[in-house]
Order: structure tokens, then C-alpha cells, then sequence
């Protein structure tokens, strides 16, 4: 019983000291060394519970070390979920700090590409201001001998409005046939019979 005691202390204090060199040591040796410990305590529960086997009040003996068994389990279960907790936490960490490193890489050749671009634009606006000053030099007579092409001449004007008119004019006789043939189909037409 006293050994169970003190085995019982003895996983306290490797807690509490695990806990605190869990950043010391790798977390694969901490889960190897509580493999180890649960290895031990349940070859010392086997040994005895066989002693237990042996007195004569044996269910209350079995259920003390089972108590004590769970205890112990419980111990060992909260170190290996601190372990786990620790490294969920760290691939947290390096989650982050890539996504970080990806987010300023992004950004550089964002700002990369618009430098790019501001240059192109600023270019092809200096190309543009060189055009205009080119087209303004150019000399102004040219532009005044030459007729607007877009400006009709009055014999044009006439031959469009002659052109227009019997437009109009042809409009008008199709819409006089089209009314005579209607009148025409209505008068000659028979109502169709009711169907039955």
C-alpha cells in the first residue's frame, strides 16, 4: 500500500517536472517516457493484484489497486493531452508564420507588379502628350485647305431630300394597297362555321 502511495507521488511530481521541462526535452521522448512509466506501474498492478489473490478479503484488495490504477491512468492521460495541446499549438504557430511569410511575399510582387504597371501607364501618357505636341506643331493651312469630308454639299442635300420624298411617296402607296386588300379579304370572306 505504501509503495502505491508513493508511486502515486512519484507520477505527481513527474507531472509537475514534465510540464516544466516539456520545452527542454522533444515531445517524442516525453511520450516514450510515459509509455515507459504506464509500462511499469501496470507490471507493478499485475504483481499485485497476484499478492491480492493470495489474502483472504480479495475483491476490496483488486478494487483498491484498480482504484489506484485509474489514478495513475488519469495522471499519465493529462501529461500526454498537455503534450498534445504543446504541439497543436506549435504547428499553430508554424501555420501562422507561413501564412504570414506567404502574405508578404503576395504583397511584394503586388507592389512589384503595380511599379509595373504606374511605369507602362506613365508611359504610354508620355507617348500620348509627344502625339499631341507632334499633331500641334503640324502646320495649321493643311487643315483649313481641306473640305470637311464630313460636311455634305448642297446638290448632295438636294439629291437626299428628292430621295427621302419618295420614300415616303412608295410608303404611302403600299399602305393604300395594303387597306384595299384588307377591306377586300373581310368582304369576300365567309365567317367560319361553329364547331359542334
Amino acid at each position: 500500500m505504501n509503495f502505491l502511495r508513493s508511486a502515486g507521488l512519484l507520477v505527481v511530481c513527474l507531472t509537475l517536472q514534465s510540464a516544466g521541462a516539456q520545452t527542454d526535452a522533444s515531445a517524442q521522448a516525453q511520450r516514450e517516457r510515459i509509455a515507459a512509466e504506464r509500462g511499469l506501474a501496470e507490471a507493478k498492478f499485475q504483481q499485485e493484484e497476484q499478492a491480492c489473490h493470495n489474502r483472504f478479503a480479495v475483491q476490496a484488495c483488486v478494487d483498491q489497486i484498480t482504484s489506484q490504477r485509474r489514478a495513475l491512468e488519469r495522471g499519465l492521460k493529462a501529461q500526454e493531452a498537455a503534450l498534445n495541446a504543446t504541439d497543436r499549438s506549435l504547428r499553430a504557430q508554424e501555420q501562422l508564420q507561413r501564412i504570414a511569410a506567404k502574405e508578404r511575399e503576395h504583397q511584394e510582387r503586388t507592389a512589384e507588379q503595380a511599379g509595373h504597371v504606374a511605369a507602362d501607364r506613365l508611359q504610354v501618357q508620355q507617348e500620348k502628350q509627344q502625339k499631341h505636341r507632334n499633331a500641334a506643331q503640324a502646320p495649321v493651312n493643311n487643315a483649313a485647305s481641306r473640305p470637311s469630308p464630313s460636311a455634305p454639299t448642297d446638290a448632295e442635300k438636294a439629291l437626299q431630300r428628292k430621295a427621302h420624298a419618295e420614300k415616303l411617296q412608295a410608303a404611302q402607296e403600299r399602305r393604300k394597297e395594303r387597306d384595299k386588300r384588307l377591306r377586300e379579304s373581310t368582304e369576300k370572306s365567309p365567317a367560319l362555321p361553329i364547331p359542334n
